[in-house]
């Protein structure tokens, strides 16, 4: 466990697990997170102002899961593009799974139960109980709870039919 990390951030829950590997590189005041969260080797980069992370109650981040809340300014160049940085708050909202590799850029809100599917780059806000995948990540399913509403009663009708073969 990356313990001498995870005690940098001063506002933090219960609970929350992390490994070797995870790191904050910038603005550990400004990251705010619930309770029982697994982060494994996650790595957040906070700003001093707009750029904070706040994470919610029962998220789970797979390997390797990079919290970006500040960056550079792609309109300048040269050192000065080096210098200016930029910030925008990310927020991950209760239950949601950050899969392994997944980026998270700055000004995102990735909404509760959401799944960011394994190597995705989450560039705009994700709803609530959507799955977004790709680079951008889009919204490939709006609600996993109608999925498992459908699996649901697919399953119930298919041992229907079973049991009325049976006999």
């Amino acid at each position: 466990m990356s313990q001498s990390e995870l005690e940098k951030i001063p506002n933090r829950g219960e609970g929350i697990t992390c490994e070797a590997g995870f790191s904050v590189f910038h603005g550990a005041d400004n990251i705010f997170l619930g309770s029982n969260i697994s982060l494994v080797d996650s790595l957040f980069n906070a700003g001093t102002g707009a750029g904070s992370i706040i994470v919610d109650d029962y998220v789970f981040m797979g390997h390797g899961v990079k919290i970006l809340a500040r960056g550079h300014d792609y309109l300048v160049y040269g050192m000065e593009r080096h210098h200016r940085v930029t910030e925008g708050p990310v927020h991950i909202k209760t239950g949601a799974w950050i899969g392994s590799g997944a980026i998270v850029l700055p000004s995102v809100t990735v909404g509760q139960q959401a799944v960011v599917a394994a190597g995705s780059i989450v560039t705009k806000d994700v709803a609530d109980y959507a799955i977004v995948a790709g680079n951008p990540a889009r919204t490939i399913v709006y609600d996993i709870r109608a999925i498992d509403t459908l699996n649901g009663r697919l399953l119930n009708k298919c041992l229907r039919i079973l049991n009325r073969l049976r006999g």
